[in-house]
């Protein structure tokens, strides 16, 4: 399905009025979401640890048809179904969420990251491998237009571009991602992709009238 990239950008543009900066009161669970993809399919997986043992609490998953193509600074609207499908199945709701892509460090400063934290009204940090905007010195991102602050490199087996999505403070969303730099990648999103990779192996022919496929809890573990 074509997306209308003008209408996406008004939508973006409008909805980045409510993205909320404020410090994260001390979590005591992290959520990380990830998203693959297979022909036409999308995995959606959102994977909850508790952050003092590490210790993975809750897991869902979402198999869903994929309407909408990768269009460059329009992601959400490809990869939010599959990533809220996952998260809405979770039992344990997390007190924060990392997203496999951008926050605010976006042409319109509305990321995936910023789009899911806006309508769950949830704490997100976005965890990009890649810069999408904005100027990088050492590991300062700042918009090239303001000069603003967007994001904070953190190495982390590899450069990770730090972006508040919403309800979070770009210092508090880099200590995050730093506490669960683990092994060279940041632990919740890396045990959401491996998942994600896993669920790849499962191919549904059965869907509901929301192009969404069964999952049962043991194909999620």
């Amino acid at each position: 399905m074509p997306l209308n990239t003008e209408a996406a950008k008004r939508i973006q543009e409008v909805l980045a009025n409510n993205i909320v900066f404020s410090p994260l009161p001390p979590p005591e669970t992290v959520a990380g979401l990830d998203v693959a993809y297979s022909g036409d399919l999308a995995y959606g997986v959102a994977v909850v640890v508790q952050l003092s043992t590490l210790q993975v609490i809750d897991i869902a998953c979402a198999i869903v048809k994929s309407v909408v193509p990768y269009i460059p600074t329009f992601l959400a609207f490809r990869e939010l179904t599959p990533m809220l499908r996952a998260y809405i199945k979770l039992r344990v709701k997390p007190d924060v969420i990392l997203v496999d892509g951008h926050g605010i460090a976006h042409p319109r400063k509305f990321g995936i990251a910023s789009h899911i934290g806006v309508v769950l009204k949830k704490p997100t940090v976005g965890v990009a491998k890649s810069r999408l905007y904005g100027e990088e010195q050492r590991d300062v991102v700042t918009d090239p237009l303001t000069g603003e602050v967007i994001a904070k490199v953190v190495r982390c087996g590899g450069k990770k571009y730090v972006s508040v999505g919403s309800y979070i403070t770009l210092e508090d969303a880099v200590k995050l991602v730093e506490k669960l730099c683990i092994n060279k990648d940041v632990y919740p999103l890396r045990l959401a992709h491996n998942m994600s990779q896993k669920l790849k192996q499962k191919k549904p022919h059965v869907f509901d009238q929301w192009g969404e496929a069964p999952v049962s809890s043991e194909e999620c573990t």
